[in-house]
């Protein structure tokens, strides 16, 4: 049954990733791992967030390199020894489906993954390789879940010791597990952004998950926010901190921490804390949990999910609906009728 409650569709994450776990465990690639030298995942917005999560996942794993691509073309070396990737919720994606056809034309080797659209249709037609998710309700950015499996389940593809089912077990177990306590941090959090332009940072291999965050503020709360990652921000933005400390008063900072993070970051990060917080109205640290790469990203993308929902309720706003996107499509859409 569709829903447009932002709350139940966030309460159901862990459910979802079952469910897309179902839907992997069934799916067969037709397309030979020793044939493909480069991945390229296209998609955009909470379409697009599950082939940023794939490109960190696979740094450790696979000997292929992955990119994300989040516009009209494809990379000039795209070929037949390219797998792309076309995400869309929708299947309607303007910026997928031009890229869709540039991979045609290429003749690289194609998977899609969608609830239906133009995309399914293109999909089904030409004898693509294709997953259908479900469209629970017509919104992208809840259906993580089911998008990233998918794409985990092509991780597993290139490496079959990859133990997908396990992970998500353990995720959705360690989701239940600390309910309690994310629902307070994600509360904490959402007070420290109220008002403010929340400031994020992380080392660089938590680059999905503060990418999420900000999306979810922007798309749930209505509100900017600005991520930037460990050490990359030490060698221009710390600069940024250096006017006066009335120019920073509006500003809360999030600093995103874990036993995975590099040991130099580490350090990086405890000399930069007070500089912070000499400037900012506030500074705060959260923390991951969970023993693998894969758990601790999800934990702290429902954790973040939850912080943007409670931080849309703090600014008396609907988390669900998107109406300047709306407004953006049906304009776009009024260009092309002209062109014709």
């Amino acid at each position: 049954m569709a829903t447009n409650s932002m709350k139940a569709l966030i309460e159901g994450f862990a459910s979802q990733l079952q469910k897309a776990l179902a839907i992997a465990q069934k799916v067969n690639f037709s397309f030979k791992p020793d044939s493909i030298q480069q991945i390229v995942v296209t998609g955009l917005g909470g379409s697009g967030i599950g082939g940023n999560l794939l490109q960190f996942f696979a740094q450790d794993i696979l000997q292929v390199p992955v990119l994300v691509n989040k516009t009209y073309n494809l990379p000039t070396f795209v070929n037949k020894q390219t797998l792309v990737i076309a995400s869309s919720f929708s299947g309607d994606t303007e910026e997928t489906l031009y890229a869709l056809q540039e991979a045609i034309e290429r003749q690289a080797q194609i998977l899609c993954i969608t609830s239906g659209g133009k995309l399914l249709n293109i999909a089904k037609e030409k004898g693509f390789d294709y997953i259908q998710i479900p469209q629970e309700s017509p919104c992208p950015r809840a259906f993580l879940g089911y998008s990233l499996i998918q794409l985990m389940a092509v991780l597993k593809h290139f490496a079959p010791n990859f133990d997908l089912e396990h992970e998500v077990l353990h995720v959705c177990r360690q989701l239940e597990l600390y309910r309690t306590q994310i629902q307070e941090e994600a509360q904490q959090l959402a007070k420290l952004f109220h008002k403010r332009l929340p400031i994020v940072y992380a080392d660089e291999r938590w680059y999905p998950a503060i990418l999420r965050l900000q999306q979810q503020i922007n798309e749930n709360a209505k509100q900017l926010c600005h991520v930037n990652v460990f050490p990359e921000m030490n060698h221009n933005e710390l600069v940024g901190w250096g006017l006066d400390k009335a120019q920073y008063r509006n500003i809360a900072v999030l600093m995103l921490r874990s036993n995975l993070d590099h040991p130099r970051v580490k350090i990086r990060m405890d000399i930069c804390k007070p500089i912070f917080a000499q400037k900012a109205a506030q500074v705060y640290e959260v923390s991951t949990h969970g023993q693998s790469y894969f758990e601790q990203m999800l934990y702290v993308i429902h954790l973040f999910d939850w912080a943007s929902f409670y931080l849309a309720e703090l600014n008396g706003v609907d988390a669900f609906p998107v109406d300047v996107i709306n407004y953006l499509k049906s304009s776009l859409a009024k260009y092309e009728s002209q062109a014709k």
